[in-house]
């Protein structure tokens, strides 16, 4: 899989909750999506989340150099920003996909959007 995408490429495994017409079917189970993600992961993607399931671990951007956690997410609310104004880890100084707005614990996700940035950084 990462061979195809990129290590790099993040995979959001969104949670089904039955709603409006489609209510005869059960939700996703929290542990099928764990197993996804971890069979993600060990498929060499780097950056694999959960969604639609309060879940800290498949919500936390972990760096991949030193294995700390530079965002925490719990809900709709980022608990722990660790990335300096450029994007690097601030425990390895490791530098992170992505294009980062700079955040403080306890802002809304929605308050600070990343972007991807192109290929080649």
């Amino acid at each position: 899989m990462a061979h195809e995408l990129g290590a790099d490429t993040p995979l959001h495994l969104t949670a089904f909750h039955p709603a409006h017409r489609l209510l005869d079917r059960p939700p996703t189970p929290v542990a099928t999506l764990r197993r996804a993600r971890r069979a993600a992961l060990d498929a060499g993607l780097r950056f694999v989340y959960l969604g639609n399931v309060r879940d800290e671990e498949g919500a936390t951007t972990l760096c991949p150099g030193c294995g700390q956690a530079v965002i925490v997410r719990r809900g709709y609310t980022v608990e722990t920003y660790a990335l300096d104004e450029s994007g690097c880890c601030r425990h390895c100084g490791r530098r992170i996909p992505g294009l980062f707005d700079a955040a403080d614990p306890g802002d809304s996700v929605a308050a600070h959007p990343w972007r991807l940035a192109p290929t080649g950084w």
